[in-house]
């Protein structure tokens, strides 16, 4: 296969993985970051991500987990290092229909091993827990948390080890996707091929997608009651807790106590800032208080700002835009997916799958690829 030039617009979890996928496929390649290389403001930055097998009704995401699990292995070999913990996923439903329920369904229809608890066993594993008489938990022992910042970092060292030409602090003002050009402040670089992973910057990069909605989303770092610390340590991590999907990673390995929610969200920009007061985290909290013993010792420590590109479709988008293939729409949830989609995007410029294959599969449908690729 002849060497080609590709261009990685955006140094977050998706570009890097793009750009180490390239280089070990014999390719020449560019990262282009207007940031530092990680950059600690980019939607990839932070302590840790939860992976997890909970999908709700979606049998394809929740059988893409096995295939990014395969993923963050081929990773781990080359980094000669493993920013996974396994911690287990619990998932906890209250009701017929909830998100929980849903997802141990998949689980059981694409095969994925799990088991349901009363509310007394979830207790019993959980008991910085308090549960209602009817609820159940949906565990898996398989999820945990992926280390984030130690994963980007080390992709980024990786990758310029390994021959590529990493542009830190390097605006973009424009790409010619038919042409393969970008330019930047600086010069004027040709691609054969562009991949372009920009996230929340997404909009402003490319007129055929300014209307993305972006979304702010503050997570919240907590610091739990002494008594209920080391449960918090040893516990699974919680995928959904209560309406509004609320999540919890666990602190192990020199990382925080996280508690996110999905009714935390609202829409905003990048240019609204990065910060958030640690009074801004109680109204994260309260969203667990009701399940949380001892809820009023809980308290605020600090709040981490990411921006998403999200639709309702809750789907990822790949997409080929003349000689480019854009990711987008990544919401939250692509972390998980990063070193596997980098490894398919760069497959698809290699014609190993077509941009058709490579968008069903990335929507979540039931994968259409070849045997050596799944």
């Amino acid at each position: 296969m002849a060497s080609k030039h590709i261009i990685v617009i955006g140094a977050g979890a998706v570009g890097l993985s793009s750009a180490r996928a390239a280089l070990l496929r014999g390719h020449r390649v560019t990262v282009i970051e207007q940031g530092s290389i990680p950059h600690s403001r980019s939607a990839s930055f932070d302590q840790h991500r939860l992976i997890r097998y909970q999908y709700g009704r979606s049998p394809g995401y929740t059988l893409m987990v096995s295939q990014a699990f395969d993923a963050w292995e081929r990773l781990w070999q080359d980094l000669d290092a493993q920013h996974f913990h396994r911690t287990g996923t619990l998932g906890i439903s209250l009701a017929e229909g909830d998100y929980a329920s849903t997802s141990g369904a998949t689980m059981a229809q694409v095969g994925i091993e799990h088991q349901w608890l009363d509310a007394a066993g979830i207790e019993a594993l959980c008991p910085h827990l308090q549960m209602p008489a009817h609820a159940r938990g949906l565990y898996s022992s398989t999820g945990g948390v992926l280390f984030a910042d130690r994963i980007v970092i080390g992709l980024a060292a990786w990758c310029r080890a390994h021959g590529a030409k990493l542009l830190a602090n390097t605006q973009v003002q424009s790409v010619d996707t038919e042409a393969g050009r970008v330019h930047t402040t600086a010069e004027m670089l040709e691609g054969d091929q562009i991949v372009i992973a920009a996230g929340a910057w997404l909009p402003g990069l490319l007129p055929a997608y300014s209307e993305l909605r972006i979304a702010r989303q503050a997570v919240c770092y907590v610091q739990a009651p002494e008594q209920h610390r080391a449960h918090w340590a040893n516990g699974p991590c919680i995928t959904d807790l209560g309406e509004g999907a609320n999540y919890a990673l666990m602190p192990v390995q020199g990382t925080g106590l996280k508690f996110g929610s999905g009714q935390h969200r609202r829409l905003g920009s990048p240019a609204d800032g990065f910060a958030g007061p640690p009074e801004e985290g109680y109204d994260v909290i309260r969203y667990f208080a009701p399940y949380l013993r001892d809820a009023e010792a809980y308290r605020s420590q600090r709040m981490q700002v990411g921006y998403y590109v999200l639709d309702s479709s809750d789907a990822f988008r790949v997409e080929p835009q003349g000689k480019a293939l854009v990711v987008t729409n990544c919401g939250g949830g692509m972390f998980k997916f990063s070193a596997l989609m980098g490894e398919r995007v760069i497959a698809c410029l290699d014609h190993e799958l077509t941009p058709a294959q490579l968008q069903h599969w990335a929507a979540g449908k039931l994968p259409v690829t070849t045997p050596e690729l799944s």
